[in-house]
């Protein structure tokens, strides 16, 4: 991994990504493509070591939203785990009354239920879990590097259970 300063942290429809890159390893990954311009190997994950701070001066300013992730680089990839820039937007987006969504394929995200039922309670989180296959074999080969989808669908169940939103 390596670190920037970025310049900004929305995209036009309100969307963050706190990394660029991925260590997933999906065989049909499409943000691999020339076309997002990565200057850098995609797993060797860039992070927007300024993230948090930029949020917190966007949020400051605009009238409440559904901040949205995940569209580009799962949120939750294992670095994650050590750094937690998602928990300290969540904290962030809470702090500010904002909504949030989140498309990701890690068991990670239970990390912050206790902060997404709070959003959830203020606002609203809506949490979209990929699943592939059913098959858990299968699913090991085409996306290697996350959990299976037997655990995806324990972490869908502990999501409905705590009034998260979660879509399939």
């Amino acid at each position: 991994m390596h670190y920037v300063k970025a310049k900004g942290i929305f995209t036009s429809d309100y969307g963050i990504n706190l990394y660029r890159g991925c260590t997933h390893g999906c065989i049909y990954c499409d943000s691999r493509s020339d076309i997002y311009q990565l200057n850098h190997k995609f797993e060797d994950i860039e992070v927007k070591e300024n993230a948090v701070e930029l949020l917190k001066r966007e949020l400051v300013r605009r009238k409440p939203f559904m901040v949205v992730t995940g569209a580009m680089t799962d949120p939750y990839v294992p670095i994650e785990k050590r750094l937690k820039h998602v928990r300290k937007c969540l904290e962030v987006i809470y702090r500010y009354g904002y909504g949030f969504s989140c498309l990701t394929k890690s068991d990670l995200i239970l990390r912050d239920l206790d902060l997404l039922k709070k959003i959830n309670e203020k606002s609203k989180v809506v949490v979209q879990i990929t699943l592939t296959t059913a098959d858990d074999d299968l699913c090991r080969l085409i996306e290697p590097n996350v959990c299976p989808t037997s655990r995806r669908v324990e972490v869908l169940e502990r999501l409905n259970e705590n009034g998260i939103p979660a879509v399939v």
